[in-house]
């Protein structure tokens, strides 16, 4: 959290600096917008498998997914000034991602399930042209993961995380609306209960597993600016 409060700092002095500089006019992005997203997603989880019967022992693993996304935004962006403006809005991904975690849990037959991915954010934006800026993007996302398999206690967990990205907008004169971005979700540390455990003949859901999620991305919006 410090490292992204010190990138946070940084970008927002460099913005600043150019305020004084710019030739641009905030207005063109005034008011709200509504678009579509397609975005491409890689995951990556580092976890551990901790055994509780018998010796205690803590494996570790990884997996890994590259994917495909689709949703919808909206949001509002407020001027600032001739050229900084403020936008917030919300993203809702509703197709669903599946990850073979078996690496992770030590099981046989394990997938985690997410879909769902709602995300609010606000976008400190300021204009290059008079109709093209550039942003940085902190938002906050929610969504719902699902633990399936033979070897686990079907569950579903709460999941969220937070996200940081940065792009460029462009809407034109008829009010067409394009952005483009990338960035990364590190959601909180998820934790796997009641996985089956086997040793010397004894068999419990006592094993567990942990694991924390990053999500890279890149994302384009097409939308219309009212």
């Amino acid at each position: 959290m410090n490292k992204l409060s010190k990138i946070v700092g940084t970008v927002c002095i460099s913005l600043m600096s150019l305020i004084g500089s710019a030739n641009a006019d905030s207005s063109a992005f005034t008011g709200v917008y509504v678009g579509i997203t397609g975005s491409a997603l890689g995951i990556a989880m580092d976890g551990k498998h901790t055994q509780t019967l018998g010796e205690l022992t803590v494996k570790k693993g990884a997996v890994g997914a590259v994917t495909e996304s689709a949703g919808a935004e909206m949001g509002y962006s407020y001027p600032i000034s001739d050229m900084f403006f403020v936008t917030v809005g919300a993203s809702l991904s509703p197709f669903s991602t599946t990850i073979d975690a078996k690496d992770i849990t030590e099981a046989k037959n394990v997938k985690l399930t997410t879909d769902d991915i709602i995300t609010y954010f606000i976008e400190p934006s300021y204009n290059v042209t008079e109709n093209t800026a550039l942003f940085m993007k902190l938002g906050a996302s929610d969504s719902e993961i699902k633990a399936t398999g033979t070897e686990v206690t079907n569950k579903t967990y709460d999941f969220s995380g937070e996200t940081i990205a940065f792009g460029t907008k462009t809407v034109t004169d008829d009010g067409v609306f394009m952005k483009t971005e990338a960035g990364i979700t590190s959601y909180d540390t998820l934790k796997i209960t009641n996985i089956n455990e086997e040793f010397n003949g004894t068999s419990s859901f006592t094993a567990t597993a942990t694991a924390d999620v990053d999500v890279a991305y890149g994302q384009i919006t097409l939308g219309y600016k009212f």
